[in-house]
């Protein structure tokens, strides 16, 4: 019997060491097939490129003159991200509402009219469909239609996040009301209460603080989006950052990205208080904020109905004819090629930065009554803890759009440009979700290793990363799928990936190409979202059968 437990056992393990080397091979493969050269970042024009960015970093514009048109900017750029988070949450709740399966009783008392059933069904269908459409177009391409439609200014911006956030939102809200205990709705239904009522008084207070928690996470992001998207002249510091790189005022762009650094740090602090308070306070300041951006933000609101700007969109004579679908087919592989090596090298870098990030870890103890270790080596842990959190800030406050230029000007426009902007960002936010991950495990296990003296290494590996590389893994490949968005957009400007097409078929009036670009798009962004759920779905059902073994 024990003989055949070890033999499992290196099974096990020999699965894993293959798994592994099949990630790593896929890594260098993908390499190879989009022609992406990593040398790039040490040869002498790429280092000399670097050295003048750097140089300008070390002494960034503080002029009175400049000083004030970045913090103008600055406001609108956290305007433009409120206003287009409290559309977002309003599109994507109302959406979410028909889009929520609402399960009925075993054995229901009576069931709903067919017409009623057929109609439900069409309805959360056709808000399923709406919410991938939406989430499916990345806001670059938002900004764009808008800024056709409603002229430069931060209008373009707004509702850019409005939609494509909206359909995020939209669908992790109807995820996280379709996995509540349906004990409540059980009982409502029993009553004979209308889906309505079921809503609202049974699924909505169980995911309330989820889902608050979640749109106040995308502030955050969306602030960084309202920062950027001003590259399409959306508004923002975007426009700022644009003509920074563009005339290689480096000085100019360090400012404007402590501009940035700063108004997300503060969002985080100001996010992480109002976690901890009551929800009217996120309500109130959420409707404070939406009031005073819609008031202060000049957007020609009736333009949305009065413009005569040329539809971005046609289904007149579309035509698939081979050039197309290989040109296509091509720019669509390069984009998920980008999207991986992109994923799997920021993943092994959060890696290894999120436990030194974990407080329980770094200096603190799972035991309750834990030794108080003084000296250099508590200094040195303490300094390490704050040097991984501030770089994993760092690198999750820029956003990838911006990085994309700064690595267009270093390396060169192609896939390394789109893969190293995307790579540096999302190191910063999945080491955040990692270190979250790690700070909420059980800590028996741990304990139970650090009493009998074993090292915070061994801690780690033997009472911690058991209980939550099942919860990881879901995260990276998460992280993968928005990755795949992210890569359209950074080849806008000039970063490789399906964007660079985008981008041509907008400039040049191609609306027939742009259409079939978008359908593609959606296709392929809904058949990884799909293979996604999937994988997640088993990934997390084989943790809950190890967890109850």
């Amino acid at each position: 019997m024990q003989a055949a437990a070890s033999a499992s056992e290196r099974t096990r393990h020999l699965r894993q060491y293959w798994l592994w080397l099949a990630l790593a091979l896929s890594v260098a493969v993908c390499l190879e097939l989009t022609h992406a050269q990593p040398g790039k970042l040490l040869d002498r024009d790429g280092l000399s490129n670097a050295g003048d960015i750097l140089s300008g970093f070390l002494r960034p514009d503080v002029s009175a003159d400049f000083l004030t048109r970045v913090w103008t900017l600055s406001v609108e750029s956290l305007l433009i991200g409120i206003l287009g988070t409290v559309f977002a949450v309003l599109l994507g709740g109302a959406l979410a509402f028909f889009a929520i399966r609402v399960p009925d009783l075993p054995k229901p008392p009576r069931r709903q009219p067919a017409f009623i059933r057929f109609g439900l069904a069409v309805a959360r269908a056709a808000s399923r469909f709406l919410l991938g459409f939406f989430r499916s177009v990345p806001e670059i391409v938002w900004a764009y239609i808008f800024v056709r439609i409603l002229g430069l200014g931060p209008g373009a911006a707004v509702l850019a996040i409005a939609l494509t956030v909206g359909g995020s939102i939209g669908k992790l809200y109807a995820e996280l009301a379709e996995a509540v205990d349906p004990r409540a709705i059980h009982t409502l239904r029993a009553t004979g209460a209308s889906r309505w009522a079921i809503l609202l008084f049974a699924v909505l207070p169980q995911v309330r603080r989820q889902w608050i928690g979640y749109a106040l996470f995308r502030l955050e992001c969306n602030v960084r989006s309202g920062t950027i998207l001003g590259v399409v002249g959306a508004g923002g510091l975007g426009s700022e950052i644009a003509l920074s790189i563009r005339y290689f005022q480096y000085d100019k762009l360090a400012t404007t990205l402590l501009a940035v650094l700063a108004f997300v740090m503060a969002l985080e602090v100001v996010s992480a208080q109002l976690r901890q308070r009551s929800l009217r306070w996120s309500l109130a300041l959420a409707g404070l904020g939406g009031a005073l951006a819609f008031d202060k933000l000049d957007i020609p609101w009736g333009d949305l109905f009065t413009s005569t700007a040329p539809s971005m969109f046609t289904f007149d004579n579309l035509t698939f004819d081979q050039t197309f679908i290989t040109t296509a087919v091509g720019q669509i592989g390069e984009t998920l090629m980008m999207a991986w090596v992109a994923t799997a090298s920021s993943a092994v870098l959060a890696f290894v930065l999120a436990p030194m990030a974990a407080t329980h870890l770094m200096t603190g103890s799972y035991l309750p009554d834990p030794p108080r270790p003084t000296g250099w080596a508590q200094a040195m842990r303490h300094a390490l803890k704050w040097f991984s959190r501030g770089l994993l800030q760092i690198t999750r406050a820029m956003p990838e759009l911006t990085l994309a230029l700064v690595f267009v000007v270093w390396v060169g426009g192609g896939p390394l440009a789109g893969m190293l902007a995307i790579a540096v960002h999302n190191i910063g936010v999945l080491g955040r979700l990692y270190s979250d991950v790690l700070e909420e495990v059980e800590p028996g296990p741990a304990a139970a290793l650090q009493a009998q003296g074993a090292s915070g290494m061994a801690t780690f590996l033997h009472g911690v990363l058991p209980q939550v590389k099942a919860r990881l893994a879901a995260f990276t490949l998460y992280s993968f799928e928005v990755n795949v968005r992210t890569t359209a957009m950074v080849g806008f400007v000039g970063a490789g990936g399906i964007g660079d097409a985008l981008d041509t078929a907008i400039s040049l009036f191609h609306m027939q190409d742009l259409t079939l670009l978008l359908l593609t798009m959606l296709l392929v962004i809904s058949v990884v979202d799909a293979i996604g759920d999937r994988i997640r779905t088993q990934i997390l059902k084989v943790k809950t059968t190890v967890l109850a073994h």
